[in-house]
């Protein structure tokens, strides 16, 4: 069983080209770009993978507001960065 932790997930999004991710939709583009979640496969239903990820940054909204550049946090920018910066400072708070 995979486990969905926080490496897992800047593992698996250091991995997506930039030119693979969007903003303000779970996926754009005839499925070829996709935010955070989308990635995750949240567009169509919930999934493990996205209830993990949701679970290491706190919730949807969180997820989103981060990926769409909403977070005062994390104005990166793009939303590869911005999801990863996120992820990075929860894992040096673990």
């Amino acid at each position: 069983m995979t486990k969905y932790d926080v490496q897992y997930f800047i593992d698996k999004f250091e991995a997506i080209p930039e030119e693979k991710w969007c903003v303000g939709v779970y996926v754009s583009g005839n499925d070829e770009r996709m935010c955070a979640l989308g990635h995750c496969g949240q567009y169509a239903v919930r999934t493990p993978e996205s209830r993990g990820l949701i679970d290491v940054l706190g919730s949807v909204t969180e997820v989103a507001e981060i990926n769409d550049g909403k977070h005062p946090g994390y104005l990166q920018p793009t939303p590869k960065q911005r999801v990863l910066a996120a992820l990075r400072d929860v894992r040096e708070k673990a």
